[in-house]
């Protein structure tokens, strides 16, 4: 398996892991897309919460992108991340080097500062 295959296999894994989590409150889902053949891979979160600034009864919408990974030029680039670990430490843990992750969602200057790589 070629190093692109293997890195589409291993984010597509990472998102799928994280479907399995429950969320913590209200009715809450979570839901993948992949399109390899644009690199994409996103975890999004739907559903409805409790809206207790409102009403114990009140519930509100949720729908929002949690974790956002393109593959560009090789490397791995981290869009979104609002996760609590980081998908970056989970892409380092099952082998990916540091130079070949780019934190897409901090600005060039604060990623120069940082152990990966710029772009």
């Amino acid at each position: 398996m070629d190093t692109l295959e293997q890195y589409r296999q291993l984010i597509r894994n990472i998102l799928i892991e994280h479907t399995k989590i429950p969320f913590s409150t209200g009715n809450i889902q979570f839901e993948t897309v992949f399109d390899s053949e644009q690199d994409r891979y996103l975890l999004m979160i739907l559903g409805r919460e409790p809206a207790y600034d409102l009403s114990p009864a009140v519930t509100r919408r949720v729908h929002g992108c949690l974790i956002h990974v393109d593959i560009i030029d090789g490397k791995i680039w981290i869009q979104r991340d609002g996760t609590e670990e980081g998908i970056a430490t989970e892409l380092v843990r099952a082998g990916i080097p540091k130079d070949r992750i780019v934190l897409g969602f901090r600005s060039e200057e604060l990623r120069k500062d940082s152990e990966f790589a710029v772009a």
